[in-house]
């Protein structure tokens, strides 16, 4: 093996890349596969990029028909990544390297994630500005790492440092604010930003016994309760707006339940049941 780049072979495979320690990326090529020639330079910059947590095995797929057959390559250039000598990814085609990053970031350790690892430490032992501000430098210095802008988000959040993490989110890359975790921190946000200064449940409870129809009461009752983790509360008072108001600040009962939907997640059980709930009113 010359550095962490080399030939497979049948006779090596087991070896090399079954048995090793390190994930493996394994290009299926050929030299007359134009594709081939030009992911080549690309696969070799990540695994210099990635030494020591990353190999690259190359297999000529021409002269190692044995593993093409084994591993059921049907196109080329074919690139498989095996881990603990299983193959956990794979992909077809020449496709960008940022394409490649995103499949192996789960495999793959980098520096924010030490610096992320360290303030992560130091927050659990109670230094919690020091690792925020940390946590803020790992961020920074990595924008396309999905587990240090989420954690980063999540203990702004946590915090209440909604200022700040309103600009944090604004300034991601557009496809980091996607990710579901990163649209349901959002979904919170805007959820919190309806509560009302100072607002506690008594009063706003007395509110609405006094005026069942006051719809704006029972919006912030609901961001509070989100605020407390009492989701079920937050609901019930989101679909009674809906029952009561449905013009209420452009159908807020409707919306606020969509956005708490995206926060909750899918496939939460108050998701489904609520989802459900909001339909029966809808038709």
């Amino acid at each position: 093996m010359a550095g962490n780049v080399f030939e497979a072979t049948d006779s090596n495979f087991q070896q090399e890349v079954l048995e090793s320690p390190t994930p493996v990326l394994v290009d299926f090529w050929a030299e007359w596969c134009q594709p081939c020639q030009s992911l080549i330079p690309v696969l070799h910059k990540i695994a210099t990029d990635f030494a020591g947590q990353l190999v690259l095995a190359k297999v000529n797929s021409d002269e190692q028909q044995a593993l093409v057959q084994q591993y059921g390559v049907r196109s080329l250039p074919t690139v498989k990544l095996f881990v603990n000598g299983e193959v956990v990814d794979e992909f077809t085609g020449a496709l960008p390297e940022s394409e490649i990053l995103a499949k192996l970031d789960n495999y793959l350790q980098r520096e924010s994630d030490a610096m992320l690892a360290a303030a992560v430490a130091e927050y659990e032992q109670g230094n919690v500005e020091a690792a925020i501000e940390h946590m803020r430098e790992a961020a920074e210095s990595d924008p396309d790492n999905p587990r240090v802008q989420t954690t980063y988000a999540r203990v702004l959040l946590e915090h209440k440092q909604t200022d700040t993490l309103q600009a944090f989110i604004q300034s991601m890359p557009t496809e980091m604010q996607t990710l579901p975790e990163i649209a349901a921190i959002k979904a919170q946000l805007e959820i919190l930003a309806r509560l009302g200064n100072g607002m506690q449940a008594e009063t706003l409870l007395a509110r609405v016994e006094a005026d069942a129809n006051d719809c704006e009461a029972r919006e912030q009752l609901s961001a509070l309760y989100v605020s407390q983790g009492n989701y079920v509360a937050a609901l019930e008072q989101l679909l009674e707006i809906m029952r009561r108001d449905r013009a209420y600040n452009e159908d807020a009962g409707r919306m606020g339940l969509l956005r708490l939907f995206e926060m909750l997640g899918p496939e939460n059980p108050l998701t489904v049941e609520y989802r459900r709930k909001m339909s029966l009113l809808l038709f």
